[in-house]
């Protein structure tokens, strides 16, 4: 089945393909798969080596993974369809026909295959816990900066391009781990704060712990960012200069001629982003400002929280009930884990019961599936804070009926000008080519008129007739494409000729037309 167009929302094809590599740790057998991929990742020996579908089983069974060769092979070629490893070029050494058939295939990592790799033991490996930001990193950013700003044209010509790209590289290492931090401790703080189930002595740790080191971390950027938007400022005129002569070193080249890629800040464009965090940019703040901005939002959550627990007013938050849910059903057998189930959400097995609404207002019956029917609506007191009880008295009802009798009158009375209008038209059958008419009439005319000609569906020729039957009237009105004859329609509003055209008004009822 081919995917739908999707238009420019759609991934190139190229960038689909990279991220077929991250398939192998969302399978159902993503524990052997891992174990594979670090069989060639474990060790810095292993980055360059390859190994055939027999090696890496036997290593498999030393961390407990009994797996035949077949399967492994299997697994291996999955990873390389996905472009995690590649098979190597290199020919098998057998001293047997059984050791070549075992060995003829080997496999070696591909740069894809390691950075994700790395990727997921990242992620594996990480944990829902509270990490510092690296506010240490500022005086060493600006000891750096203030250190590029300081050489002139000559300064920077003679000096080494390693040691300067080493100088900037640093900065931006340096830079890259604010920065991460940074996110880290806001997404670790966003979680706890929006937490309702903490009580007074949790809460006691987390805000001294809090307030304490946000206080520091706030004084920490307000005395060094002047100075390092200032430096940043200085250095920013000579960025091409110094990227320049960073690179005029031995450079790696690829196999395809291209220059290798070199660490970050050493192409004039990585500056932007250095630009950007601490000094800004036109119509936007910098981002250090918004990082002040972000502990001062952080402390107003945490005086909400507090004033909470002061005052006893207890929101209902079910984070700690569903983690003590969780443990129950993890700890349960079949049988008490259905029960608990239906203890619990009360969702009991189906009894097949059809009857239609009630309510002409719900045309959605009881036993509609949850699936196919549109979300109820929660009252915000009920969503936000768990409360059930309607506060202050019920709205009065309101009485459209005087509104709806105005409406209705109002109706009547454009009905009975729309019938003067049609019956003051009528009054010109028989007599073509000249209508004086009112200004509703007039207008009703017009109307009609383009009736026709839309309904005929083409130009008119020579001898076409245009026709359109007038509504709840016994005439019609023809148009007809007369040479030389003109139509004049005179209302008070002006006087209008229609060249070439013939407007006639027909009776269609045969007393009228024979009378």
């Amino acid at each position: 089945m081919n995917e739908p167009d999707v238009g420019h929302s759609a991934l190139p094809h190229a960038e689909r393909v990279r991220l077929e590599a991250l398939r192998y740790a969302a399978r159902e057998e993503a524990a052997t798969y891992i174990a594979i991929m670090r069989t060639f990742t474990g060790e810095v020996a292993g980055l360059l080596s390859d190994q055939s579908a027999a090696e890496v089983a036997q290593r498999l069974a030393a961390q407990g993974f009994e797996l035949s060769t077949d399967t492994v092979d299997e697994r291996l070629s999955y990873l390389v369809e996905h472009g995690n490893l590649a098979r190597s070029p290199r020919e098998a050494e057998a001293r047997s026909l059984r050791e070549y058939l075992q060995n003829r295939a080997r496999y070696q990592l591909t740069q894809r295959g390691e950075l994700v790799h790395r990727f997921v033991e990242e992620l594996l490996g990480h944990t829902e816990s509270a990490r510092e930001v690296s506010t240490e990193m500022l005086g060493g950013i600006l000891t750096g900066l203030l250190a590029l700003g300081r050489l002139d044209d000559p300064a920077v010509a003679a000096a080494d391009p390693d040691e300067l790209a080493r100088d900037i590289a640093t900065v931006f290492a340096q830079f890259e781990r604010l920065v991460s931090s940074t996110r880290d401790f806001y997404t670790y703080l966003s979680q706890v704060l929006v937490r309702y189930d903490l009580d007074r002595a949790e809460f006691q740790a987390f805000k001294t712990a809090l307030l304490d080191y946000l206080q520091r971390f706030v004084d920490e950027v307000a005395r060094h960012m002047p100075q390092l938007a200032e430096a940043v400022v200085r250095v920013l005129p000579r960025v091409a200069v110094l990227c320049e002569r960073a690179n005029s070193g031995q450079r790696l080249l690829g196999v395809d001629g291209t220059t290798a890629r070199r660490a970050n800040g050493l192409d004039p464009a990585d500056w932007d982003g250095l630009h950007a965090w601490f000094v800004g940019g036109p119509g936007r703040d910098s981002d250090a400002a918004g990082v002040r901005r972000l502990a001062t939002d952080a402390m107003r959550a945490l005086l909400v929280n507090l004033r909470r627990i002061a005052t006893g007013r207890r929101e209902q938050s079910r984070y700690g009930d569903m983690l003590t849910l969780a443990r129950w059903f993890a700890e349960a057998d079949d049988d008490t884990a259905h029960a608990l189930w239906a203890s619990a959400f009360g969702l009991y097995s189906c009894r097949h019961l059809g009857f239609p609404a009630d309510d002409d207002a719900d045309p959605v019956p009881p036993t509609a599936s949850w699936w196919r029917t549109p979300s109820a609506e929660v009252p915000v007191a009920l969503r936000r804070h768990g409360a059930r009880v309607i506060r202050g008295r019920t709205g009065r009802r309101d009485d459209y009926g005087e509104t709806k009798a105005a409406r209705l009158a109002e109706r009547e009375r454009a009905e009975q000008r729309r019938a003067a209008a049609l019956a003051e038209i009528g009054r010109h059958a028989g007599r073509p080519g000249a209508l004086r008419l009112s200004d509703e009439a007039r207008v009703l005319l017009l109307e009609l008129y383009a009736r026709a000609l839309g309904g005929h569906g083409r130009p008119l020729g020579s001898g076409d007739v245009a026709e359109v039957a007038a509504d709840g009237a016994s005439w019609r009105l023809a148009v007809r494409r007369t040479p030389g004859a003109d139509t004049v329609v005179t209302s008070p509003a002006g006087r209008m000729r229609l060249h070439d055209l013939t407007l006639a008004v027909e009776h269609t009822d045969e007393r009228w037309a024979t009378g």
